[in-house]
């Protein structure tokens, strides 16, 4: 009775797991003319993000990544930084 139990708790927590294997991205645009002290940014719905964390080998201009992202504000006061970015957590 014991082993049946125990069989059938492990088959129950084993088909209840279910991982989401869904990307939560969004399709951007990158550019080479934002206004940060990299210079690299993305075009979230036809507006223009700097953006200082893109991996190098997405820095191509006009290339189209899929990316997670988040905005956040950069209080600085220089010409080439300050204002919304994109921090980019993971692209796909």
């Amino acid at each position: 009775m014991k082993k049946i139990l125990l069989s059938l708790f492990f088959c129950l927590t084993i088909f209840s797991c279910k991982k989401s294997t869904e990307k939560n991205c969004t399709n951007v645009t990158v550019t080479l003319k934002a206004s940060s002290c990299k210079g690299v940014g993305v075009i979230i719905n036809g507006m223009k993000y700097p953006t200082d964390d893109l991996p190098e080998q997405y820095a191509i201009e006009g290339k189209n990544i899929c990316i997670e992202y988040s905005f956040w504000d950069d209080p600085k006061m220089c010409p080439c930084c300050g204002g919304k970015k994109v921090h980019i957590i993971a692209v796909h």
